[in-house]
């Protein structure tokens, strides 16, 4: 049993120095952090204690166990000075760690060492006749006696750690909240072994070769490293504790638990208009702050001198004891009436703006410049004169009623060129003049020109001179912009109205004669396909190819006409009715059909899925008869070869129109689709231009492409791609749905 309890002694030094150790490196890791040097050589004497220590309790050599305790003991002995280096460099007195001062604090420990050393020269230590060994309760450890001299250094030793021990519970008492309980774990750590340490003197029955105090110090590391690397406070340099609230600028008073004022700064004085404000209630100093102190709501103090608001954002923090018992209240007041004020600029430049969209004339946004800018820059005194370009002269449209007051009835009207307000409009740039030289009774000797771009000028009458700041400047010309934008846009309305009045004119006239030369065409076919039927009977055989071909052109154009006037209506259409949902496998099957018997030596291939819907009309077929009429009557290959497919690509709908003709020049390539080019270059009937002006109305595109197909050892060929908007259906919304994100 004892020697169970020995090697369990011993393998926790060993534990212990293995902690050490480990804390050791890390603090080297770290060594540039004030303190952390201090920690790493703490931890490795720790270390080499805890190793000694747990050899000289399992040697069975006398002389062994002598030179392991004498090393031992040097290394305890250097344990406290480095304690208290620690503990001076955590608690920020690094002025203290001079090297006259770390020197003297080892002057102990080296004497020691130095006698301990020598003893068989003088005698004063223990030699190695003080080595024995001792059992007890069943336990067989060497021990050497101690002498006078270490008991000098061991209480040497507790009176270095009874001044860390002062330093850092002063440390632990005055540091701020976020260093209190890093520096609690920081002084219990250290405390540890010295308890460890003083119950085994007490406790009478403990074998006195047995120590657990190394083991305690692996403990030790393991709490300091903990406090030190979990917080991560390792500059922990203490800040300054008493702050010179009087020489704040923003007012500061600390008020009791009752609400009574106990204290104050000179800002505070000041701001409330008192010289002393001690032992009166927070409300009778400032009406209604308390209720500002659980919000973040702004306080707002009315001067009853000088009429003045000055508005306040309370910054409110409890005094507690150490019992955390809530005792009183530091409040800092911090000004914030520039922000305010900003603020409700802002604010009122907002609602100008969302007025400014509504408005209808030139008249209302005149006076909405004007009611804003009293708002926004504090002043009573604003007008606007919008120019009139018949005349070349400004006119006074808006004016706060001082203006009106203040400006006789001929100069509502700045014609010139000489005049401030005329010759700021054309400078184009904000000015600020003083009038009191030429106007010695103007009731606005200071005047802010802001030019409205071409639309006019606003002008702002300060009562004092030098009434502007730069601040003001800033606000009325963001005041000015706003004007104008408005401005311009009933200008832009205006112009709108008309275009869009001379657009219902035109189509209107164009749709009547649309009309008329439809019916009167469709009337004179009719006409000549009933003549030429009736001649039929009045000429042979021979001479009947005639009248088919007079039948056959009066019925194409018929069709014709049907086709533009549904071109015509889908143009004329909104968009809402421009477009429908197209099943495309159906058209380019019919297309395929129509293709296949109009184009009988053309080889015609169709590869398509199901479900592709677009978004077209009916003309899309048309649209599909002239890209593959195109490609084969301009097929000069001897086996003339179309193949159509068709595939879904994101949200659209891609059809490809591929033969192996001659191909296309580049140029071609880009001009083909213009209205310029002759239907004859492309293919019967409106050609590849109508082609681009559906794609178009259809939201999609159109391009041509060489084709990968070769004749004669040369590439040739061309394809026309069309792309289509893909229509919403049931279909596609739940392959969107189970598409993978």
């Amino acid at each position: 049993m004892g020697s169970a309890i020995l090697w369990g002694v011993a393998g926790a030094s060993l534990l212990g120095g293995a902690i050490g150790t480990a804390m050791a490196a890390l603090a080297w890791r770290y060594r540039d952090r004030p303190a952390m040097s201090a920690f790493g050589w703490l931890m490795v004497v720790c270390a080499v204690w805890a190793f000694l220590e747990a050899m000289r309790m399992l040697t069975s050599d006398l002389s062994t166990v002598y030179a392991l305790d004498r090393l031992v003991r040097l290394a305890s002995s250097s344990t406290a000075p480095l304690v208290l280096v620690f503990v001076l460099a955590y608690t920020g007195n690094d002025d203290s760690l001079r090297p006259s001062v770390v020197g003297a604090l080892w002057l102990v420990p080296i004497s020691y060492g130095v006698l301990s050393l020598t003893a068989p020269v003088h005698g004063l230590t223990s030699g190695v006749e003080a080595a024995h060994f001792v059992t007890q309760h069943g336990i067989t450890v060497g021990v050497v006696t101690g002498d006078l001299a270490s008991a000098v250094e061991a209480v040497y030793g507790y009176v270095l750690l009874l001044i860390a021990f002062g330093l850092l519970f002063r440390f632990l008492l005055r540091s701020r909240a976020i260093y209190r309980r890093q520096a609690a774990i920081v002084a219990i750590g250290t405390l540890l072994p010295v308890a460890v340490d003083l119950a085994e003197m007490i406790i009478v029955t403990n074998h006195p070769g047995v120590d657990l105090t190394p083991a305690s110090l692996g403990i030790m590391g393991l709490i300091l490293g903990w406090g030190l690397f979990r917080y991560d406070f390792h500059d922990v340099t203490p800040m300054a504790s008493d702050m010179l609230v009087s020489e704040l600028p923003d007012p500061v008073v600390v008020l009791d638990e009752d609400g009574l004022v106990l204290d104050h700064n000179r800002a505070a004085a000041t701001a409330f208009g008192k010289h002393r404000l001690g032992g009166r209630s927070i409300n009778e100093v400032a009406p209604g702050l308390p209720t500002h102190f659980d919000g973040n709501s702004v306080y707002t103090y009315s001067h009853l001198d000088t009429d003045e608001i000055t508005y306040f954002d309370p910054r409110v923090t409890v005094v507690e004891d150490q019992h955390d018992i809530e005792r009183g209240r530091l409040v800092v007041l911090r000004d914030v009436t520039g922000q305010q004020r900003r603020q409700d600029r802002l604010e009122a430049l907002q609602a100008a703006t969302q007025q400014f969209i509504t408005a209808e004339s030139d008249e209302r946004i005149a006076d909405l410049a004007v009611t804003f800018s009293e708002r926004v820059l504090d002043q009573d005194a604003a007008s606007v004169f919008l120019y009139d370009e018949h005349t070349d002269a400004l006119h006074l449209t808006a004016a706060s009623e001082a203006i009106e007051r203040a400006f006789p009835d001929d100069a509502r009207v700045v014609e010139d060129p000489d005049h401030p307000v005329y010759d700021a409009y054309h400078g184009g740039s904000i000015t600020v003049t003083d009038v009191s030289d030429r106007h010695p009774g103007s009731p606005f000797p200071a005047l802010m020109l802001v030019p409205i771009g071409d639309y006019g000028l606003l002008l702002i009458g300060s009562r004092e001179t030098g009434g502007f700041v730069t601040e003001d400047e800033q606000f009325a010309t963001i005041l000015a912009r706003t004007t104008q934008v408005a401005l311009s846009q009933i200008e832009r309305e205006r112009e709108l109205r008309r275009s869009r009045q001379a657009i219902e004119r035109r189509n209107e006239q164009v749709e009547f004669f649309d009309g008329v030369l439809r019916h009167t065409l469709r009337n004179a076919l009719l006409v000549m396909q009933g003549r030429a039927d009736h001649l039929r009977d009045h000429v042979d055989e021979t001479r009947e190819r005639h009248l088919d071909r007079i039948v056959q052109w009066c019925t194409d154009l018929s069709e014709l006409s049907e086709e533009i006037e549904a071109i015509n209506d889908t143009v004329r259409a909104t968009e809402a009715r421009q477009l429908d949902t197209v099943d495309l496998a159906v058209v380019l099957r019919d297309c395929l059909d129509r293709s296949t018997g109009d184009f009988e030596d053309a080889t015609i291939d169709l590869t398509i899925g199901d479900d592709l819907t677009v978004l077209a009309n009916d003309l899309v077929e048309k649209v599909f008869d002239s890209v593959v009429s195109n490609a084969v009557t301009h097929n000069d290959a001897p086996e003339p070869r179309v193949e159509i497919s068709a595939r879904r690509i994101a949200d659209r709908v891609q059809v490809r129109v591929a033969d192996n003709g001659p191909g296309m020049t580049d140029e071609m390539k880009e001009s083909v689709f213009e209205r310029n080019v002759a239907t004859s270059q492309t293919s019967r009937g409106f050609g590849l231009y109508f082609v681009s002006v559906m794609m178009n109305l259809y939201g999609g595109t159109v391009w041509i492409e060489d084709n990968d197909v070769h004749r004669n050892g040369e590439r040739c060929g061309a394809v026309a791609v069309l792309e289509f908007k893909q229509a919403e259906t049931q279909h596609t919304s739940q392959s969107a749905e189970n598409e993978p994100v």
